[in-house]
């Protein structure tokens, strides 16, 4: 079932990875996206992000194509592993 929602949600990262990149926002980092800097990025830090405030993709998908082993949040191994097909919200990783 992951893999059903990869494909779509993948393409919908590489669509806001390039309207973010056109607006002149900056790539998103795993620093940047760990706002408590506590080395997981939380369901809340991932719904801050401005592709998802932006309404480009839902933090649940991100969640859920992220988190790796399933803990309910994203580690910077699991960001730096992330699917390549990603690449949209994590450019600059």
């Amino acid at each position: 079932m992951k893999k059903l929602i990869l494909a779509p949600t993948a393409l919908l990262l590489a669509f806001a990875a390039q309207f973010a990149l056109s607006q002149g926002m900056a790539p998103l980092t795993f620093a940047g996206l760990d706002t408590d800097s506590d080395g997981a990025i939380s369901a809340e830090e991932l719904a801050a992000a401005p592709p998802v405030q932006g309404g480009f993709i839902a933090a649940d998908a991100l969640m859920t194509a992220w988190d790796a082993d399933g803990n309910g949040s994203v580690s910077e191994e699991e960001f730096n592993n992330r699917p390549q097909g990603m690449g949209g919200m994590g450019m600059g990783g």
